[in-house]
């Protein structure tokens, strides 16, 4: 099945990533030498405080395919959708199923379970992205568990592995991925590989869902 990595921003010039086209290329060949197989690229979509240029995704998109493809590495278009109180929710699914979501950081959308709702009723399994940076959510409230009767999917970051914020997700067994959440950063594809061999449960989840 492979390693994947469901989370990053390494479309060159078209969200908050610092990549360029050499750049892109150049860390999908890190990916390949790490042994991840699967990268999901995911733009920002609706973020308030991202500009993205939405218009060049899909062509931006089959470049980095093209490439990725003949570094030896199967590359999948998505979104990071960033969900506040619009009435409708447009995304990129991944793999037409799975919808990645983001949130403001200090406080939930008054009607985050509806919105949630929406998508699922469309089909879709919601993927909260970096869970563990949500002040107004933690691990022992009754809010994760009807997150996750609902059908949500928890993702962590492999940075909050490292210095430890994502520790009480891992421990109470709650996240179902782990991610790099990566904007350019050469080091976290070997740090996905490293904390994927420290907690095999989530890598075995992983190999579940992908």
């Amino acid at each position: 099945m492979g390693l994947w990595d469901v989370h990053s921003h390494l479309l060159p010039e078209i969200d908050d990533g610092y990549l360029d086209q050499a750049g892109c290329i150049r860390m999908l060949e890190i990916y390949r030498e790490c042994g991840i197989d699967h990268v999901v690229v995911t733009p920002h979509i609706y973020n308030p405080f991202v500009r993205t240029a939405v218009d060049r995704i899909r062509s931006t998109f089959d470049w980095a395919k093209a490439n990725a493809e003949r570094i030896g590495i199967s590359l999948h278009l998505g979104s990071e959708l960033y969900v506040a109180d619009q009435k409708v929710l447009r995304a990129i699914p991944i793999r037409n199923r799975f919808v990645l979501v983001e949130f403001s950081l200090a406080l939930p959308p008054s009607n985050l379970m509806e919105q949630l709702r929406k998508l699922v009723a469309d089909g879709f399994v919601p993927i909260i992205a970096h869970v563990e940076r949500f002040m107004w959510l933690n691990p022992k409230q009754a809010l994760v568990h009807r997150l996750k009767e609902m059908g949500c999917l928890l993702q962590g970051n492999v940075e909050a592995v490292e210095s430890g914020a994502a520790l009480p997700y891992l421990e109470a067994g709650l996240l179902d991925m782990l991610a790099t959440d990566n904007h350019g950063d050469e080091r976290l594809p070997l740090g996905l590989v490293q904390a994927l061999e420290q907690w095999p449960s989530v890598r075995k989840r992983m190999e579940e869902i992908w």
